[in-house]
């Protein structure tokens, strides 16, 4: 997959482009519907199939202040896109150069792509303070020649899938609806840290992220079923994420995960831990004999909703 960082690195590649154009700051179901289009007409008319996004949210460029937390990094879409069968990623900073663009103006740097077809959401906006609209892009394409297809919102039920609805799904601890939306588990990826070892103490050891100044949404505090990916594997495991409220020494947020049938020293290593269903919220626990018995009650449980998913090579 070819990778552009820059709107004034676009150029002709070896054949036309099928272009799916957005924010997709998630890379949930309904962005991924929109890139499926693209990548079936990309492949019936063989064509490339190119990706058009952005590195940072816009808000980033005016409003710093009120940037959503993300629901993916950067090397988890650069991989999504690339399985999917993007020949071109643009991952471009959107920032004052690329936002004073009228919508005329993009669509003529854009043309150095050579797009024979732009696909987008119906939703899509573009251009200087937005004023290209899926109307004006329609008009463009029957002035300019080139093929336009118009993807509907997805829904979930009743619910139009959204990256705000995502994230208010996790906010809520909500992470099994999040996975519906997503179409994926929702993901921490963190590098192992050395935390109070109370867990092993407690016979259920865990691998500890910290989580102050994260850049992502973070699930409301409790205990959840997750998946761990470490070293090359894939184990079930019990996560919680708080401030350890029994014992009231931890002063900033941290992912805690204990690994079933895992007992490596992973300190220094980079773990990924996808959220697979709320257990229970934080509980201040009267003695460490009731905080053990619940641990264990929370492992059956956790068992039981992960099911096959115990340490399985991935």
């Amino acid at each position: 997959m070819d990778v552009i960082t820059s709107i004034e690195q676009l150029h002709k590649f070896a054949r036309p482009c099928v272009v799916a154009l957005g924010t997709f700051d998630g890379l949930h179901r309904g962005h991924m519907d929109v890139i499926r289009t693209a990548w079936e007409e990309a492949r019936r008319t063989d064509a490339l199939l190119a990706v058009f996004t952005f590195s940072n949210h816009p808000f980033a460029c005016f409003r710093p202040d009120k940037v959503p937390p993300a629901l993916i990094t950067a090397p988890q879409k650069h991989q999504l896109l690339q399985d999917l069968g993007v020949d071109v990623l643009v991952d471009i900073p959107f920032d004052f150069s690329v936002a004073r663009l009228t919508p005329d103006d993009f669509l003529e740097k854009l043309a150095r792509l050579c797009y024979s077809c732009l696909v987008v959401g119906n939703n899509f906006t573009y251009g200087l303070r937005g004023a290209g609209t899926v109307e004006t892009l329609a008009a463009s394409a029957q002035r300019l020649g080139f093929k336009l297809l118009v993807r509907r919102l997805v829904s979930d039920g009743e619910t139009v899938i959204s990256s705000t609805a995502i994230r208010r799904l996790i906010a809520e601890g909500d992470v099994a609806e999040a996975a519906t939306m997503l179409g994926r588990s929702y993901s921490l990826t963190g590098i192992v840290a050395h935390g109070n070892e109370r867990g092993r103490l407690l016979g259920f050891p865990t691998a500890n992220v910290e989580l102050a100044g994260s850049q992502q949404a973070i699930p409301q505090g409790g205990v959840y079923a997750v998946q761990v990916e470490v070293k090359g594997r894939r184990f079930g495991g019990m996560a919680n994420i708080g401030y350890n409220p029994t014992f009231g020494d931890v002063a900033k947020p941290r992912l805690e995960t204990h690994i079933f049938g895992f007992a490596q020293d992973i300190y220094g290593e980079t773990i990924t831990v996808n959220f697979i269903a709320r257990v229970r919220g934080e509980v201040k626990f009267a003695s460490i004999e009731q905080l053990q018995k619940q641990l264990q009650s929370d492992k059956q449980c956790c068992l039981e909703l992960l099911g096959s998913y115990t340490d399985q090579v991935f």
